[in-house]
Order: C-alpha cells, then sequence, then structure tokens
C-alpha cells in the first residue's frame, strides 16, 4: 500500500472515530442531561398538579365542614321531609358562590333525604346524577356505617368526569349536640375546571383517569406501577416534542382504587438542543473535511510529494540498472538525509559492480578452463575406461576359452576347477559390461521418446528361451529410450540367477493414476526379506541368507528409471509372503 492511500486512510479513520465519539457525547451526555433535567420538571408539575388537588379537597371538605356546623342545616336535617323548612334551606344560587356542583344530605340511617344542584347558565338547576349516590355509599357513608364518617374527603369518577366529595357530620354549632345525618359537598372537575388549573399551574395539559381505564401513551413496567402506587411519580418522554409524567392517588372509595394523573408539557428546551447539537455537529463536520484536506494538502506538499518522487526515481534507476544515476537532494532534512543515503547506496553498489564484473570476468575464464580439463579427463578416462574393459574383457574371454579347451581332456577333479573358473570369467565378464552400461548412462542425453513397452519386452525375452515368460496388458506407449531394454535385462537375469532354470516371470501392467503406467515384474524364485527389499537397487548390497549379491544390476535399473522420472520399489509377488517370490515394480509416464 502506497503511503499517500495509507495516509488518506489514517485521516478517514481519525475523522470517523472523531465523529463516533462526538455522537456518544452529544447522545449520551448532553442530550441524557436535558433528559434528566426535563424529567426533574416534569416530577415538580406532577407534583404541583397532585397539590393543587390536594388544595381544592381542603377548600371543598372546609366549605362542607362550615354547612355541617351552621344550625339552619342541623334545623333542617332534623326535620327532613317537612315542606315547611326545605324552602328556607334549598338555595342552588349559594352552591354557585361556594364553587360546588351537588349537595346532599342523608340522615342518620344512611338515607338520602335531601339533594340539589347549582345553577346552570341557562339558570336551571343541576340534576344530581344517581351514579353518586352509589359513589357516596361506597366511601362517606359506607356499609355498617349509617351515619356516615365524618371528615372524609377525597376523589372519584362521575359519569367519566372527576370529582371531589367531602362529607362531614351534622350537628350545627354545638359540636356535643347529636348527629343528625351528613352533609356530603361534590365539585365536578370539568372542562372549564380543569383548563383554569393548566393556566394556573401553566402547564399544557393534565389528565385524570382511573387506573382501571390504563393511560393515553406507552408501556409501565411493573417496577414503574408499584412505584406510582406508593406515591412515586414516573417521567418519560412521549416523542422528541412531548414529555409525559404520571403519578397514581389514592381514592376516596372505601375499598382501594387508585387514579392515574397524568401531565404532558413540551420539549421545547430539549427540540432546541437537538438543533443546536445537529448545527454542532454539521459545522464540525464541515470542519473536519476541510481539516482533513489541508493536512492532506500539507502533508502531500511536504511529505507524500517527495517521498512519491524519490520512489518514482528509485524504481526509475531499479528498471533501467544505471547506477549512475542519482537523485536530486532537495526537500526536508529527512527527506534529503534519505536521498542523500540512497546515492551513497548507489555509488558503492556502482563500484562494486565494476569490481563484481572483473570478478565474473576472471571466473569465466576459470570455468572455461576447467571445463576444457574436464573434457580432456573425461575423454582420457573414457579412452582408459574403454582399453581397461576391452584389455580386461579380452583377457577373461581368452582365460574362458582356455578353460573350455582344457575340459575337454580334464580329469574328474580337474573339471570342477575348471568349470568354477568359467564362472568366475563369466562374471567378470557381467561386471566388465555393467560398469560399460553405467558409463553409457552417464553419457546419455538427457530427454525420453516414445517407445512401445511390450515390443522392449519381447525383444528381450527372445534372448532367453528357457525361461517362462508371460507378459499382460503391455502394448501400450510410455517415455523412455532404447536404454529400456537394460532394464528388463537385468530384472530377467536377477530371476534366473536367483530363481534357477525353473524360474516363471510374469509380466503386468496397470493404469496407477493419470499419465502413469506402474509396471510390475514378479517371479516365483526364492522372494526378498522385507527388511531387504529398501537397499537392494544400492550398489552391491548383500542378503547372506537368501542371495548372495545384487550387485550392479539392480542399481542400474534405478539410475534408469531416475532418467525417466519414475519410481522402483520392490514388493512380494503374493502380499505379505516375501517367500512366494519377488515382485519389482516401476513407474513410467505414457505417452500421449
Amino acid at each position: 500500500m502506497k503511503v499517500r492511500t495509507r495516509s488518506r486512510l489514517i485521516l478517514a479513520a481519525m475523522a470517523f472515530i472523531f465523529l463516533i465519539g462526538l455522537s456518544f457525547i452529544t447522545q449520551f451526555v448532553i442530550l441524557d442531561s436535558f433528559r434528566s433535567i426535563e424529567k426533574q420538571q416534569m416530577s415538580a408539575n406532577v407534583e404541583r398538579v397532585i397539590a393543587n388537588l390536594n388544595d381544592q379537597e381542603k377548600i371543598v371538605s372546609a366549605n362542607c365542614r362550615d354547612w355541617a356546623g351552621r344550625d339552619d342545616t342541623y334545623a333542617f336535617a332534623g326535620a327532613a321531609g317537612s315542606s315547611g323548612n326545605s324552602s328556607a334551606f334549598n338555595q342552588p344560587l349559594l352552591l354557585g358562590t361556594l364553587d360546588v356542583d351537588y349537595l346532599l344530605i342523608y340522615n342518620t340511617s344512611g338515607d338520602l333525604v335531601f339533594s340539589e344542584g347549582a345553577l346552570n347558565p341557562d339558570g336551571t338547576e343541576e340534576v344530581v346524577p344517581q351514579q353518586l349516590d352509589g359513589i357516596i355509599k361506597d366511601s362517606i357513608i359506607p356499609a355498617g356505617v349509617p351515619g356516615g364518617v365524618s371528615g372524609r374527603h377525597g376523589a372519584s369518577f362521575l359519569n367519566g368526569a372527576p370529582v371531589i366529595l367531602a362529607g362531614y357530620s351534622i350537628k350545627g354549632s354545638n359540636q356535643s349536640a347529636p348527629s343528625r345525618g351528613t352533609l356530603v359537598m361534590v365539585r365536578v372537575l370539568n372542562s372549564k375546571r380543569i383548563g383554569d388549573m393548566e393556566s394556573v399551574l401553566q402547564i399544557p395539559a393534565f389528565t385524570l383517569a382511573p387506573a382501571s381505564s390504563g393511560v393515553s401513551f406507552g408501556t409501565f413496567s411493573d417496577t414503574d406501577l408499584q412505584k406510582m402506587k406508593k406515591g412515586g411519580i414516573v417521567s418519560q418522554p412521549v416523542n422528541n416534542s412531548l414529555m409525559g409524567g404520571t403519578a397514581m392517588i389514592s381514592g376516596i372509595e372505601d375499598r382501594p382504587t387508585f387514579l392515574v394523573v397524568q401531565v404532558f408539557t413540551d420539549r421545547m428546551v430539549y427540540s432546541d438542543v437537538q438543533t443546536s447539537i445537529l448545527i454542532i455537529a454539521a459545522s464540525i463536520v464541515a470542519l473536519s473535511a476541510i481539516f482533513i484536506i489541508a493536512v492532506q494538502f500539507l502533508l502531500q506538499r511536504f511529505v507524500l510529494g517527495p517521498l512519491s518522487a524519490l520512489d518514482n526515481d528509485m524504481q526509475i534507476i531499479g528498471r533501467s540498472g544505471d547506477l549512475s544515476r542519482r537523485i536530486p537532494e532537495k526537500g526536508d532534512e529527512e527527506i534529503v538525509s534519505v536521498t542523500r543515503a540512497f546515492n551513497q547506496m548507489l555509488a558503492d553498489l556502482e563500484e562494486n559492480q565494476e569490481e563484481l564484473s572483473v570478478a565474473q570476468d576472471e571466473l569465466a575464464q576459470h570455468n572455461r578452463k576447467l571445463e576444457e580439463l574436464n573434457r580432456k579427463a573425461n575423454l582420457y578416462l573414457d579412452i582408459y575406461l574403454d582399453v581397461i574393459t576391452y584389455e580386461i574383457l579380452n583377457s577373461i574371454m581368452g582365460l574362458r576359452g582356455y578353460a573350455e579347451y582344457l575340459t575337454e581332456t580334464a580329469g574328474e577333479k580337474e573339471k570342477r576347477f575348471l568349470k568354477k573358473i568359467v564362472e568366475l570369467a563369466q562374471k567378470s565378464s557381467n561386471v566388465i559390461r555393467n560398469i560399460e552400461t553405467i558409463s553409457r548412462i552417464y553419457k546419455m542425453q538427457p530427454g525420453v521418446v516414445a517407445v512401445n513397452l511390450e515390443e522392449i519386452i519381447r525383444k528381450e525375452a527372445a534372448t532367453r528361451p528357457d525361461i517362462q515368460i508371460s507378459v499382460t496388458n503391455c502394448n501400450r506407449r510410455v517415455l523412455a529410450n532404447d536404454m529400456l531394454g537394460v532394464v528388463f535385462d537385468n530384472l530377467f537375469s536377477n530371476s534366473l540367477k536367483f530363481g534357477g532354470a525353473g524360474v516363471a516371470i510374469e509380466i503386468s501392467a496397470t493404469d496407477n493414476e493419470q499419465g502413469v503406467l506402474e509396471i510390475s515384474v514378479a517371479d516365483n524364485g526364492p522372494g526378498i526379506p522385507d527388511e531387504m527389499k529398501p537397499g537392494i537397487f544400492d550398489r552391491f548390497a548383500k542378503d547372506s541368507k537368501t542371495r548372495s549379491s545384487y550387485g550392479l544390476g539392480l542399481h542400474i535399473v534405478k539410475m534408469l528409471m531416475d532418467g525417466y522420472g519414475g519410481r522402483i520399489w520392490a514388493d512380494d509377488r503374493i502380499h505379505g509372503d516375501p517367500s512366494s517370490g519377488v515382485a519389482i515394480r516401476f513407474t513410467l509416464n505414457l505417452a500421449e
């Protein structure tokens, strides 16, 4: 990778990491801080709403207490059902001044004896709902307490609207007098009163609903619900523009009930902060891009440019091989130092190249002299070997001829010695011929040609008509040369030598792998022990137990196989039974 590309990648990675860090700081530090502030403000708003509701309960309760302590109320309760006193007490207009919607009076038996509603704007009296009696019987005058629970007050719901109730015992101004029943006052928190509360508290909106009806947004965990039932407040964003706070207050009913108070406020500050952060982030991104461009320009101008020029000059020198070329020394100190060192290296290489050229010339002269000496040595060696082998072979042949001649006239004892002389002469002749074969192999030109395997086998088998030789699937063309017959000649001689005159030889060929033919030459002779098989292709390998000496024959076979690019190894004719005979296997490449 080039330095220019790497530097750009590094700058891009740094910018990416910086932006990720900025996003993390924005999301988890700044915005979370503002969310915490919003939650605190929302909790304060919910507490203000609950405090306002408590204040209204206290007001309704105080008015109810005052009216229950009036003598005219006490007198009316005592004459309940009397038309004479009822007209004096029935004053719906007065309820409006107390900001109360309903007034109800129950006798000491818990029966409703009087009820009236405040005046509507059109002058008609508000009708007291029948459901209100059920709420009162479930709270202020519960079952088993017909005289009522004096002083009980709280909130409930009437026909889907929140209401505030308060009840007191009617005793007149003499609080020690016996109670004549229970006075109940009810204030309905209609849309106007809730709007007035929102204006006074300066909150956009709030709702009051029974806990059984659920809430208007989101879902709460069991932990949140338990927290709210214990008086806690749960604040959470509704969306990016609205924040909601939820709490529960206990209802006035005698059984455990809860009312859900929800307050909603606009997230004006949060939206402004988000917008500001986006503007800041965009500005930082733009500044980062400008910074990267500026850094890249400066790097290109003072670092990457000179390095690129130095690299180009080095490549030109490397391609041309001109060590006399020099690179201009310019740029910052580090670039100049590198350039000067490179130029010095070129000067040293140029000097060494001249010395090397002289040394190469001298080496070439020595090589030519050595080649000439080697040629002469090989020539003298060939002449020497030819003369020696020729003379030795003639001497051996003469010795063999004299021994055979004397055999005709010698006695039985002398014939035995003469036979040994003939065998030794034949063995020596074979050694001389093997040496000639090895000499031919070394002088043989490298390379192979396509030859017919079966033709070569048949030709060598014809020279030994006394041996039983079978050939199977060998009519194939392989890559070898005219020396391939020597392979089979040596293998046949080895089988005859150790297997005797009655030895039988089986030759077969199989396709070993793509383009390779495996040839097997197996006999039924004494075989070769497993421990001897790896070394029989070495020169003069010996086996003192079954075979006296393998001589040079198998070594010559291996030399030829190496030259043909094949492999050779010894195996049992019958797998796992060395005494059943030996199988010499080798591979040759098939001709296309």
